[in-house]
């Protein structure tokens, strides 16, 4: 589970740089280097926490939906994030955009994954 933490950490700190360090970006244009950011620091997470998920053996639930479960930590992570960027982190603000390229993100986790292990992944 360290490395999950560690990127968890990583995504932590990208979202609390100041927002007057960051190069301003229309909130409207889905598609700039921002939500690119968003999707690939969520993605990454959720691929992180899938492996990590699957490793473990004490509780057979997580390692059996493992793949749910790290969807819905990086989801849930995401949405806290976003939430309380806003009240806490200065010159920042919460943005449904960036909520959604987070979840996007997650979801493409899981295809990353399937990309990487295919199938026989489900036998680990």
């Amino acid at each position: 589970m360290a490395v999950p933490l560690l990127w968890a950490a990583i995504i932590f700190f990208a979202y609390s740089i100041p927002g007057n360090d960051l190069a301003y970006s229309d909130p409207w244009n889905i598609l700039k280097f921002d939500k690119i950011v968003h999707f690939t620091l969520f993605a990454v997470f959720v691929l992180v926490l899938i492996i990590a998920f699957k490793k473990q053996r004490q509780i057979r639930f997580v390692h059996f939906y493992s793949r749910a479960y790290a969807v819905t930590v990086a989801i849930l992570y995401g949405t806290a994030l976003e939430l309380v960027q806003g009240i806490f982190f200065i010159g920042r603000f919460t943005d449904p955009l960036d909520f959604l390229a987070n979840a996007i993100g997650a979801f493409g986790g899981l295809l990353l994954f399937r990309l990487i292990y295919g199938k026989s992944v489900n036998y680990w």
